[in-house]
């Protein structure tokens, strides 16, 4: 059975935007609240949810081979001529006999092979070839196929139900992945919408920065201690970093709506909602790629699904081999008849046993030279050995990836301790560059400088703080923990 926890899936749109909207135009999140959104209304999970069904209807047509099956026929005959001229005209027909027959059965396949059939029929004959009239028989008879080699035993009979029952299991860890992929891509967006935010309020005080130098180059100009020239620098560096905003407004729209087509399946109402979201928490992290390598061996989705197929080529493999021997049956039958001309006493000497007859045989068949049996198994083998390739291939990508993951998250965080050294050295380059210029042993060129090399350095710790919360949630869906640690459930 797989199920979703209730908090996480079956929350509306309105029980969720409820926690909590400030006003109705603006849609205000944190992070956790976006990924139960994301997760009750993405269209790739419903989708997927109906997959684990489809699996279980597959295995119950399946098991549907083994349901006995009961037969009803009827039929009815007769054999007439014409006894010749009678005055010149054609006689009436002759009817020379007539056959009616009722026939019901029972039967079917048993997981281990055997056919059985079990039936009990009525059969009446009358006409001017029966000169005692109408006559009777009734036949009740059992009838069996056994196979001793091909067809013999479960490993034979219930293979593709074996097949069934794992491929319920495997779309139950690709439900699990797309639920992963989708908590990680809400996190990705999450992040890179604040981190907009914030690269937006960095190019406002950078146009702030530039158009304060402007007002105080002017004022020294107008003093006459500062020529035009470095007003009319400030003004056109000013100018350019309102390219900057604009371009900022536009990256944080962009993410806006990135995030509504996750948490909304309805887009179109959503264009004239703003987007309001908290700044997110950076997790802790401790460095452990031999425990993330063996979280990710038994909870990566990918991972577990190649052992399922490992599972189900090796069913085939047994499957192959059978279907490989020759075919040896036994076959037994026994039936008991009662005849009489009435139909209650033809029935009451089948019960009575006045007549039995039964059969006991074996068949034997091999194509010579059995090519495709041969084949068949060949083809299996290479199968299971090429699965078995993939499997050993998907490991050492494991551990490739939850080191790559591990190494990218003690980057970020190298980098936000490096970036903010450089942002407080800038600031001071600039608050001295600044005081040169006041007094005169600076420029304005000098100062503009200073003030990108802070912005870029602000910028490039920002960047860093949202790579490294980005690096953890691609860590977390590398090892295959990303449920675990948003409390989704899958049963």
């Amino acid at each position: 059975m797989c199920r979703f926890v209730p908090l996480l899936f079956l929350m509306t749109f309105s029980a969720v935007a409820a926690d909590p909207v400030s006003r109705p135009s603006v849609l205000h999140l944190r992070l956790d609240s976006a990924v139960r959104m994301a997760l009750a209304k993405n269209f790739s999970i419903e989708a997927q949810r109906i997959e684990p069904r489809i699996a279980r209807e597959r295995l119950s047509g399946q098991l549907g081979q083994f349901d006995p099956r009961f037969l009803l026929s009827a039929s009815a005959a007769e054999n007439r001529q014409r006894a010749g001229l009678i005055a010149g005209r054609r006689a009436p027909f002759d009817i020379l006999g007539q056959n009616r027959s009722l026939r019901t059965s029972l039967g079917g396949l048993t997981p281990w092979g055997l056919s059985y059939d079990v039936g009990l029929g009525i059969n009446s004959v009358s006409g001017n070839s029966y000169p005692f009239g109408e006559e009777y028989s009734a036949n009740a008879g059992l009838s069996v196929v056994q196979p001793l080699l091909r067809g013999f035993g479960t490993d034979a009979n219930l293979a593709q139900v074996r097949i069934a029952r794992t491929n319920i299991l495997v779309s139950e860890w690709e439900l699990r992945k797309r639920i992963i992929d989708t908590i990680t891509v809400t996190d990705f967006v999450y992040n890179e919408l604040h981190l907009a935010h914030e690269n937006l309020r960095v190019a406002n005080r950078s146009r702030q920065l530039a158009l304060q130098l402007l007002a105080d180059n002017s004022k020294r100009a107008e003093i006459g201690v500062m020529s035009p020239l470095n007003v009319t620098t400030a003004r056109a560096e000013a100018a350019a970093r309102q390219e900057s905003v604009i371009l900022a407004q536009r990256q944080v729209k962009d993410n806006e709506n990135l995030l509504k087509q996750l948490v909304s399946n309805d887009l179109e109402r959503m264009l004239s909602v703003s987007v309001e979201i908290e700044p997110p928490l950076s997790p802790a992290f401790r460095a452990d790629v031999r425990g993330g390598i063996n979280e990710a061996l038994t909870l990566r989705p990918d991972y577990r699904q190649a052992l399922l197929e490992i599972h189900n080529r090796s069913i085939s493999l047994a499957y192959s081999k059978d279907q490989a021997l020759p075919r040896l049956d036994l076959t037994g039958s026994l039936h008991l008849l009662g005849f009489d001309s009435e139909l209650g006493g033809s029935l009451a000497h089948g019960a009575g046993r006045d007549r039995t007859e039964w059969s006991a045989g074996a068949i034997f068949s091999v194509p010579i030279p059995n090519r495709e049996g041969r084949a068949g198994v060949a083809a299996a083998q290479l199968s299971s050995a090429q699965a078995l390739i993939n499997l050993q291939r998907l490991e050492q990508q494991v551990v490739v990836d939850v080191d790559n993951a591990s190494g990218q998250i003690l980057t970020a965080r190298e980098r936000i301790g490096s970036t903010g050294e450089a942002r407080a050295l800038a600031k001071e380059s600039l608050d001295a560059g600044e005081e040169r210029l006041r007094t005169g042993t600076g420029t304005t060129f000098e100062v503009l400088e200073l003030q990108k090399r802070l912005i870029e350095a602000e910028v490039a710790g920002l960047r860093a703080g949202a790579d490294y919360n980005k690096a953890v949630a691609e860590y977390h869906r590398q090892t295959g923990t990303t449920l675990k640690v948003y409390g989704v459930v899958v049963e």
